[in-house]
Protein backbone atom coordinates (compact mmCIF):
# COMPACT_ATOMS: atom_id res chain seq x y z
CA UNK A 1 0.00 0.00 0.00
CA UNK A 2 1.41 3.57 -1.05
CA UNK A 3 2.17 5.83 2.68
CA UNK A 4 1.94 8.71 0.36
CA UNK A 5 -1.26 8.01 -1.27
CA UNK A 6 -3.68 10.54 -0.48
CA UNK A 7 -7.47 10.76 -1.88
CA UNK A 8 -9.46 14.04 -2.66
CA UNK A 9 -13.18 13.60 -1.65
CA UNK A 10 -16.20 16.32 -2.54
CA UNK A 11 -18.01 17.88 0.20
CA UNK A 12 -19.61 15.56 1.92
CA UNK A 13 -22.75 15.91 5.13
CA UNK A 14 -22.78 13.65 7.60
CA UNK A 15 -25.95 13.48 9.43
CA UNK A 16 -26.78 10.74 12.43
CA UNK A 17 -29.35 8.22 11.52
CA UNK A 18 -31.03 5.53 13.76
CA UNK A 19 -29.31 3.01 11.27
CA UNK A 20 -26.15 4.46 11.34
CA UNK A 21 -24.65 7.56 9.61
CA UNK A 22 -26.25 8.85 6.19
CA UNK A 23 -23.09 10.03 4.47
CA UNK A 24 -24.23 12.48 1.49
CA UNK A 25 -22.39 14.79 -1.33
CA UNK A 26 -23.15 17.89 -1.03
CA UNK A 27 -25.27 19.56 -3.76
CA UNK A 28 -25.82 15.74 -5.01
CA UNK A 29 -28.93 13.46 -4.03
CA UNK A 30 -26.38 10.80 -4.00
CA UNK A 31 -26.49 9.51 -0.51
CA UNK A 32 -25.73 5.97 1.55
CA UNK A 33 -25.88 4.68 5.05
CA UNK A 34 -22.70 4.24 6.92
CA UNK A 35 -21.92 2.38 10.01
CA UNK A 36 -20.39 4.44 12.56
CA UNK A 37 -16.92 3.17 12.31
CA UNK A 38 -17.08 3.52 8.71
CA UNK A 39 -18.37 7.45 8.56
CA UNK A 40 -15.06 8.31 10.92
CA UNK A 41 -12.75 6.58 8.39
CA UNK A 42 -14.36 8.65 5.67
CA UNK A 43 -13.93 11.78 7.78
CA UNK A 44 -10.24 10.66 7.98
CA UNK A 45 -9.74 10.75 4.83
CA UNK A 46 -12.09 13.59 4.30
CA UNK A 47 -9.95 15.40 6.79
CA UNK A 48 -6.37 14.33 4.16
CA UNK A 49 -4.95 12.06 6.11
CA UNK A 50 -3.40 9.17 3.72
CA UNK A 51 -4.81 6.19 3.31
CA UNK A 52 -2.32 3.50 4.82
CA UNK A 53 -2.33 6.38 7.62
CA UNK A 54 -6.11 5.76 7.85
CA UNK A 55 -5.92 1.98 7.63
CA UNK A 56 -3.67 1.98 10.68
CA UNK A 57 -6.16 4.29 12.58
CA UNK A 58 -8.71 2.11 12.04
CA UNK A 59 -7.07 -0.70 13.22
CA UNK A 60 -5.49 1.00 16.46
CA UNK A 61 -9.04 2.91 17.43
CA UNK A 62 -11.06 -0.76 16.58
CA UNK A 63 -9.01 -3.27 16.94
CA UNK A 64 -10.66 -4.68 13.69
CA UNK A 65 -9.41 -5.11 9.71
CA UNK A 66 -10.91 -3.20 6.91
CA UNK A 67 -10.23 -4.07 2.83
CA UNK A 68 -9.41 -0.35 2.11
CA UNK A 69 -9.41 -1.19 -1.72
CA UNK A 70 -12.88 -2.10 -1.24
CA UNK A 71 -13.64 0.39 1.22
CA UNK A 72 -12.46 3.22 -1.66
CA UNK A 73 -14.34 1.14 -4.67
CA UNK A 74 -17.33 1.87 -2.51
CA UNK A 75 -16.54 5.84 -2.14
CA UNK A 76 -15.79 6.06 -5.92
CA UNK A 77 -19.30 4.32 -7.03
CA UNK A 78 -20.87 6.79 -4.60
CA UNK A 79 -19.39 9.38 -6.70
CA UNK A 80 -17.48 10.75 -3.43
CA UNK A 81 -14.08 10.50 -4.88
CA UNK A 82 -12.53 13.08 -6.92
CA UNK A 83 -11.61 12.17 -10.55
CA UNK A 84 -7.99 12.42 -11.53
CA UNK A 85 -8.93 14.90 -14.08
CA UNK A 86 -11.40 16.49 -12.18
CA UNK A 87 -10.61 19.50 -9.90
CA UNK A 88 -11.71 19.51 -5.92
CA UNK A 89 -14.84 21.09 -5.37
CA UNK A 90 -15.46 23.00 -2.51
CA UNK A 91 -19.04 23.80 -0.65
CA UNK A 92 -18.96 27.43 -2.67
CA UNK A 93 -21.80 30.07 -1.17
CA UNK A 94 -24.36 29.47 -3.56
CA UNK A 95 -25.70 32.46 -5.54
CA UNK A 96 -28.89 33.97 -3.75
CA UNK A 97 -28.51 32.45 -0.95
CA UNK A 98 -28.89 35.94 0.83
CA UNK A 99 -32.42 36.34 -1.47
CA UNK A 100 -33.97 33.27 0.04
CA UNK A 101 -32.57 34.20 3.74
CA UNK A 102 -34.34 37.67 2.70
CA UNK A 103 -37.52 35.68 1.79
CA UNK A 104 -37.66 34.03 5.35
CA UNK A 105 -36.29 36.97 7.40
CA UNK A 106 -38.67 38.47 10.31
CA UNK A 107 -39.08 41.04 7.62
CA UNK A 108 -40.38 38.67 5.55
CA UNK A 109 -42.92 36.92 7.99
CA UNK A 110 -44.09 39.90 8.81
CA UNK A 111 -45.04 41.22 5.61
CA UNK A 112 -46.61 37.58 5.12
CA UNK A 113 -48.64 37.86 7.82
CA UNK A 114 -50.31 41.53 7.14
CA UNK A 115 -51.03 40.61 3.04
CA UNK A 116 -53.01 37.14 4.93
CA UNK A 117 -54.37 39.43 7.68
CA UNK A 118 -55.75 42.04 5.51
CA UNK A 119 -56.92 39.16 2.88
CA UNK A 120 -59.17 37.43 5.17
CA UNK A 121 -60.49 40.62 6.55
CA UNK A 122 -61.69 41.27 2.82
CA UNK A 123 -63.45 38.26 3.17
CA UNK A 124 -64.99 38.47 6.33
CA UNK A 125 -66.06 42.14 5.66
CA UNK A 126 -67.21 41.32 1.73
CA UNK A 127 -68.70 37.98 1.24
CA UNK A 128 -69.49 38.99 -2.45
CA UNK A 129 -65.66 38.35 -3.02
CA UNK A 130 -65.24 35.00 -1.55
CA UNK A 131 -64.14 32.73 -4.08
CA UNK A 132 -66.12 29.27 -4.63
CA UNK A 133 -66.60 26.85 -6.92
CA UNK A 134 -68.86 28.78 -9.40
CA UNK A 135 -66.46 31.62 -9.70
CA UNK A 136 -64.66 29.52 -12.26
CA UNK A 137 -67.24 30.66 -14.48
CA UNK A 138 -66.23 34.07 -14.80
CA UNK A 139 -66.88 34.47 -18.33
CA UNK A 140 -69.96 33.25 -20.45
CA UNK A 141 -67.64 32.59 -23.24
CA UNK A 142 -66.59 28.78 -22.67
CA UNK A 143 -63.36 30.09 -24.48
CA UNK A 144 -62.41 32.59 -22.26
CA UNK A 145 -62.84 30.35 -18.97
CA UNK A 146 -60.68 27.64 -20.73
CA UNK A 147 -57.86 29.64 -21.85
CA UNK A 148 -58.26 31.93 -18.65
CA UNK A 149 -57.90 29.45 -15.98
CA UNK A 150 -54.99 26.91 -18.04
CA UNK A 151 -52.83 30.50 -18.50
CA UNK A 152 -53.81 31.56 -15.41
CA UNK A 153 -52.19 28.90 -13.13
CA UNK A 154 -48.79 29.71 -14.63
CA UNK A 155 -47.79 32.51 -12.26
CA UNK A 156 -49.33 30.63 -9.12
CA UNK A 157 -47.60 27.18 -9.93
CA UNK A 158 -44.59 29.49 -10.50
CA UNK A 159 -44.46 30.90 -7.32
CA UNK A 160 -45.24 27.46 -5.40
CA UNK A 161 -41.79 26.02 -7.04
CA UNK A 162 -40.43 29.41 -6.45
CA UNK A 163 -40.77 29.27 -2.50
CA UNK A 164 -39.52 25.91 -2.53
CA UNK A 165 -35.93 27.46 -4.60
CA UNK A 166 -35.81 30.26 -2.00
CA UNK A 167 -36.36 27.65 0.69
CA UNK A 168 -33.54 25.48 -0.47
CA UNK A 169 -31.55 28.44 -1.01
CA UNK A 170 -31.73 29.52 2.15
CA UNK A 171 -29.86 26.73 3.48
CA UNK A 172 -27.26 26.77 0.83
CA UNK A 173 -28.76 24.28 -1.05
CA UNK A 174 -28.24 25.20 -4.99
CA UNK A 175 -31.85 24.18 -5.59
CA UNK A 176 -32.95 25.43 -9.20
CA UNK A 177 -36.67 25.86 -11.30
CA UNK A 178 -36.90 23.88 -14.07
CA UNK A 179 -39.69 23.68 -16.77
CA UNK A 180 -41.46 20.62 -17.76
CA UNK A 181 -44.71 19.89 -19.32
CA UNK A 182 -47.74 17.18 -17.74
CA UNK A 183 -48.80 15.80 -21.02
CA UNK A 184 -49.30 19.41 -23.03
CA UNK A 185 -49.73 21.59 -20.29
CA UNK A 186 -46.33 24.17 -19.13
CA UNK A 187 -45.41 23.07 -15.85
CA UNK A 188 -42.67 24.84 -13.22
CA UNK A 189 -40.45 22.60 -11.24
CA UNK A 190 -37.93 23.07 -8.98
CA UNK A 191 -35.29 20.43 -7.75
CA UNK A 192 -33.09 20.21 -4.36
CA UNK A 193 -30.35 18.20 -4.53
CA UNK A 194 -28.78 17.38 -0.88
CA UNK A 195 -31.65 18.37 1.01
CA UNK A 196 -31.97 14.90 2.33
CA UNK A 197 -28.34 15.98 4.17
CA UNK A 198 -29.83 18.08 6.50
CA UNK A 199 -31.42 17.64 9.73
CA UNK A 200 -35.17 16.51 9.43
CA UNK A 201 -35.73 19.84 11.01
CA UNK A 202 -34.28 21.87 8.19
CA UNK A 203 -36.54 20.51 5.84
CA UNK A 204 -39.64 20.98 7.12
CA UNK A 205 -39.94 24.49 5.53
CA UNK A 206 -38.68 23.55 2.02
CA UNK A 207 -40.86 20.89 2.01
CA UNK A 208 -43.89 22.45 3.10
CA UNK A 209 -43.72 26.48 1.91
CA UNK A 210 -44.56 25.75 -1.75
CA UNK A 211 -48.11 25.21 0.31
CA UNK A 212 -47.54 28.26 1.92
CA UNK A 213 -47.24 30.06 -1.23
CA UNK A 214 -50.94 28.71 -2.54
CA UNK A 215 -52.15 30.56 0.55
CA UNK A 216 -50.27 34.04 -0.02
CA UNK A 217 -51.12 34.06 -4.18
CA UNK A 218 -54.22 33.20 -2.96
CA UNK A 219 -54.57 36.07 -0.56
CA UNK A 220 -53.02 38.55 -3.13
CA UNK A 221 -55.38 37.61 -5.90
CA UNK A 222 -58.05 38.17 -3.01
CA UNK A 223 -56.99 41.68 -2.30
CA UNK A 224 -56.85 42.70 -5.78
CA UNK A 225 -60.19 41.46 -6.42
CA UNK A 226 -61.47 43.42 -3.18
CA UNK A 227 -59.71 45.96 -4.04
CA UNK A 228 -61.47 46.29 -7.31
CA UNK A 229 -64.73 45.86 -5.55
CA UNK A 230 -64.43 48.82 -3.18
CA UNK A 231 -63.37 50.91 -6.15
CA UNK A 232 -65.90 50.29 -8.27
CA UNK A 233 -69.08 49.40 -5.79
CA UNK A 234 -69.30 46.23 -8.36
CA UNK A 235 -67.22 42.70 -9.29
CA UNK A 236 -65.74 43.72 -12.47
CA UNK A 237 -65.00 40.70 -15.15
CA UNK A 238 -60.99 41.47 -13.63
CA UNK A 239 -62.42 40.80 -10.06
CA UNK A 240 -64.49 37.53 -11.24
CA UNK A 241 -61.25 36.23 -12.79
CA UNK A 242 -59.39 36.51 -9.11
CA UNK A 243 -61.99 34.55 -7.81
CA UNK A 244 -61.75 32.54 -10.30
CA UNK A 245 -57.85 32.05 -9.86
CA UNK A 246 -58.14 32.16 -6.00
CA UNK A 247 -60.59 29.27 -5.86
CA UNK A 248 -58.12 27.14 -8.33
CA UNK A 249 -55.57 28.08 -5.78
CA UNK A 250 -57.12 26.24 -3.31
CA UNK A 251 -57.86 23.39 -5.46
CA UNK A 252 -54.30 23.22 -6.02
CA UNK A 253 -53.40 23.52 -2.08
CA UNK A 254 -56.09 20.59 -1.20
CA UNK A 255 -54.24 18.67 -3.63
CA UNK A 256 -51.51 18.21 -1.67
CA UNK A 257 -53.44 15.89 1.12
CA UNK A 258 -54.00 13.29 -1.40
CA UNK A 259 -51.59 10.99 -0.41
CA UNK A 260 -51.82 8.49 -2.66
CA UNK A 261 -49.50 10.93 -5.02
CA UNK A 262 -46.10 12.03 -4.17
CA UNK A 263 -46.97 15.63 -2.74
CA UNK A 264 -45.15 17.99 -0.10
CA UNK A 265 -46.99 16.45 2.53
CA UNK A 266 -45.87 13.32 1.52
CA UNK A 267 -42.28 14.03 1.32
CA UNK A 268 -42.69 15.29 4.55
CA UNK A 269 -44.09 12.29 6.46
CA UNK A 270 -41.36 10.28 4.14
CA UNK A 271 -38.46 12.22 6.02
CA UNK A 272 -40.49 12.75 9.99
CA UNK A 273 -40.65 9.09 9.79
CA UNK A 274 -37.97 7.95 8.35
CA UNK A 275 -39.04 5.99 5.25
CA UNK A 276 -37.66 5.93 1.59
CA UNK A 277 -40.10 4.24 -0.56
CA UNK A 278 -43.45 4.23 1.34
CA UNK A 279 -45.90 5.14 -1.49
CA UNK A 280 -45.21 2.05 -3.81
CA UNK A 281 -44.70 -0.07 -0.06
CA UNK A 282 -48.52 1.07 0.42
CA UNK A 283 -49.47 0.04 -2.82
CA UNK A 284 -47.68 -4.05 -2.55
CA UNK A 285 -49.18 -3.77 1.12
CA UNK A 286 -52.65 -3.10 -0.10
CA UNK A 287 -52.46 -5.73 -3.19
CA UNK A 288 -51.12 -7.99 -1.10
CA UNK A 289 -54.46 -8.20 0.89
CA UNK A 290 -56.68 -8.01 -2.10
CA UNK A 291 -54.88 -10.58 -3.62
CA UNK A 292 -55.43 -12.71 -0.38
CA UNK A 293 -58.63 -11.89 -0.47
CA UNK A 294 -59.67 -13.23 -3.31
CA UNK A 295 -57.26 -16.28 -3.24
CA UNK A 296 -54.37 -15.15 -5.48
CA UNK A 297 -51.58 -15.84 -3.00
CA UNK A 298 -49.36 -16.41 -6.60
CA UNK A 299 -49.79 -12.69 -7.29
CA UNK A 300 -48.05 -10.88 -3.81
CA UNK A 301 -45.90 -8.98 -3.93
CA UNK A 302 -42.25 -9.49 -1.85
CA UNK A 303 -42.18 -7.15 0.65
CA UNK A 304 -38.78 -7.84 1.78
CA UNK A 305 -37.14 -5.35 -1.35
CA UNK A 306 -38.77 -2.91 1.04
CA UNK A 307 -37.11 -1.32 4.32
CA UNK A 308 -38.17 -2.68 7.37
CA UNK A 309 -39.25 0.73 8.36
CA UNK A 310 -41.60 0.85 4.74
CA UNK A 311 -42.92 -2.36 5.38
CA UNK A 312 -43.84 -1.22 9.16
CA UNK A 313 -45.54 2.18 8.30
CA UNK A 314 -47.26 0.86 5.22
CA UNK A 315 -49.85 -0.82 7.56
CA UNK A 316 -51.25 2.22 8.94
CA UNK A 317 -50.57 4.56 5.80
CA UNK A 318 -52.61 2.48 3.84
CA UNK A 319 -55.45 4.34 5.49
CA UNK A 320 -53.96 7.71 4.55
CA UNK A 321 -53.75 6.54 1.12
CA UNK A 322 -57.38 5.74 0.89
CA UNK A 323 -58.51 9.23 2.56
CA UNK A 324 -56.41 10.58 -0.62
CA UNK A 325 -58.54 8.36 -2.63
CA UNK A 326 -61.80 9.67 -1.45
CA UNK A 327 -60.61 13.34 -0.83
CA UNK A 328 -60.03 13.31 -4.94
CA UNK A 329 -63.22 11.51 -5.37
CA UNK A 330 -65.21 14.07 -3.22
CA UNK A 331 -63.08 17.39 -4.95
CA UNK A 332 -64.67 15.72 -8.56
CA UNK A 333 -68.09 15.25 -7.04
CA UNK A 334 -67.82 18.51 -5.80
CA UNK A 335 -67.15 20.07 -9.22
CA UNK A 336 -69.44 18.21 -11.21
CA UNK A 337 -72.31 21.21 -11.06
CA UNK A 338 -69.52 23.35 -12.42
CA UNK A 339 -68.94 20.88 -15.33
CA UNK A 340 -72.75 20.96 -15.98
CA UNK A 341 -73.36 24.63 -16.07
CA UNK A 342 -70.03 24.60 -18.47
CA UNK A 343 -71.89 22.35 -20.63
CA UNK A 344 -75.28 23.37 -20.56
CA UNK A 345 -73.56 26.89 -21.33
CA UNK A 346 -72.17 25.35 -24.45
CA UNK A 347 -74.68 23.65 -26.21
CA UNK A 348 -77.37 26.52 -25.64
CA UNK A 349 -75.28 28.70 -27.14
CA UNK A 350 -74.84 26.20 -29.58
CA UNK A 351 -78.79 25.89 -30.48
CA UNK A 352 -80.15 29.51 -29.61
CA UNK A 353 -76.91 31.89 -29.00
CA UNK A 354 -75.57 34.46 -30.89
CA UNK A 355 -72.69 34.20 -33.26
CA UNK A 356 -70.11 35.13 -30.86
CA UNK A 357 -71.37 32.45 -28.40
CA UNK A 358 -72.20 29.46 -31.21
CA UNK A 359 -68.11 30.37 -32.49
CA UNK A 360 -66.91 29.72 -28.73
CA UNK A 361 -68.79 26.90 -27.99
CA UNK A 362 -67.77 25.04 -31.12
CA UNK A 363 -64.21 25.87 -31.00
CA UNK A 364 -64.42 24.95 -27.51
CA UNK A 365 -65.47 21.28 -28.10
CA UNK A 366 -64.01 20.80 -31.01
CA UNK A 367 -60.32 21.55 -28.66
CA UNK A 368 -61.76 19.42 -25.73
CA UNK A 369 -62.14 16.54 -28.35
CA UNK A 370 -58.64 16.60 -30.01
CA UNK A 371 -57.67 16.33 -26.40
CA UNK A 372 -59.61 13.75 -25.34
CA UNK A 373 -59.18 12.08 -28.97
CA UNK A 374 -55.47 12.25 -28.43
CA UNK A 375 -55.45 11.15 -24.87
CA UNK A 376 -57.96 7.91 -26.26
CA UNK A 377 -55.67 7.25 -28.65
CA UNK A 378 -52.52 7.17 -27.06
CA UNK A 379 -54.68 4.57 -24.49
CA UNK A 380 -55.24 2.49 -27.34
CA UNK A 381 -51.83 2.36 -28.37
CA UNK A 382 -50.55 1.12 -25.14
CA UNK A 383 -52.84 -1.65 -24.84
CA UNK A 384 -51.97 -2.59 -28.79
CA UNK A 385 -48.49 -2.71 -28.04
CA UNK A 386 -48.81 -4.70 -24.46
CA UNK A 387 -50.35 -7.06 -26.19
CA UNK A 388 -48.80 -7.57 -29.13
CA UNK A 389 -45.37 -8.24 -26.45
CA UNK A 390 -47.40 -10.74 -25.17
CA UNK A 391 -48.26 -12.32 -27.63
CA UNK A 392 -44.68 -12.54 -28.83
CA UNK A 393 -43.86 -13.92 -25.28
CA UNK A 394 -46.27 -16.37 -25.36
CA UNK A 395 -44.85 -17.54 -29.40
CA UNK A 396 -41.28 -17.37 -27.85
CA UNK A 397 -42.00 -19.93 -24.87
CA UNK A 398 -44.30 -21.96 -27.68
Amino acid sequence: MNENRRIQLHPLTFLEDKQGVLIGRFGTDTFAVFPEDGAALVRKLQEGMGVAEAHSWYQDTYHDEVDMDDFLQTLRDLTFICDVEEKETKAQKVSGQWLGKLAFSPLGWLIYGAIITCAFWLLYQYPQIRPGRESILFSEYAMVVFLGMTIGQIPGIFFHELMHMLAGRRLGIPSELGIGRRMYFLVFTSSMPGIWGFPKRKRVLPFLVGMFGDILWYSLLVIVAGAIWLNTGEKTIIAAYCMGLAFTTLLRFFWQFYFHLQTDIYYLMITMLGCVNLQEATRSYLKNIWYGLIGKKNKMVDMSKYTERDHQVARWYSFFYATGWMMMTGMILYLIPVVIQLLTNIFLSIFTGEDMKFWDSVVFLSITGIQYGIVFYLYLKERRNKREIRNLSMEQRG
